[in-house]
């Protein structure tokens, strides 16, 4: 090996870490967390028995 190879390269800069991916994070009380709950797991049943 070449004494050009075995050179370690410069490190990559690294980037800030980003905002949640969403964009928003959600802060429910518990009345509000079974509500969307629900809602979550109607929409799930939906798509599961929906013909592929």
């Amino acid at each position: 090996m070449s004494a050009e190879h075995s050179k370690s390269k410069p490190e990559l800069p690294t980037r800030p870490p980003r905002p949640h991916p969403q964009g928003f994070v959600l802060y429910l009380d518990d009345d509000e967390h079974a509500e969307l709950s629900k809602k979550l797991a109607d929409v799930n049943k939906r798509s599961e028995s929906r013909p592929k």
